[in-house]
């Protein structure tokens, strides 16, 4: 019933990355984790474990989520870089996030700017 998504904050992208969930997987709910541009962060900072310990296993273990989407957008202020980087860089956090929790399925999700997706990754 419950996902996890880890997006940015801007908000030209947030419900259409929860409907496209909701639309192409099996989730009713989608508990979502904001902030600006937080693939980057995921990466070079110890941001994987502030927001696994904070929230994302509090969606894991009272929700029982048992997929966490990792997205990020064209055009993003918090992480001002090309979209080819950006999918790079949501690739890398969705293999750093997989690593950490081998027992849930990580999908990397990129949107751009018309409100396509791409899927980048998927670790089910």
């Amino acid at each position: 019933m419950f996902c996890t998504l880890i997006c940015c904050m801007d908000g030209r992208f947030i419900h259409i990355i929860n409907e496209y969930i909701r639309n192409n997987y099996r989730y009713k709910y989608v508990d979502t984790i904001t902030d600006a541009g937080p693939v980057n962060k995921i990466i070079y900072e110890d941001y994987l474990n502030s927001i696994k310990d904070k929230v994302v296993l509090i969606s894991m273990n009272k929700h029982k989520s048992d997929h966490i989407f990792i997205a990020g957008h064209s055009d993003c202020a918090g992480c001002p870089i090309d979209d080819e980087t950006q999918k790079n860089y949501i690739r890398q956090a969705a293999e750093k996030m997989h690593k950490d929790l081998p027992h849930e399925a990580v999908t990397g999700l990129f949107v751009y700017e018309n409100g396509e997706i791409e899927v980048l990754v998927d670790y089910v």
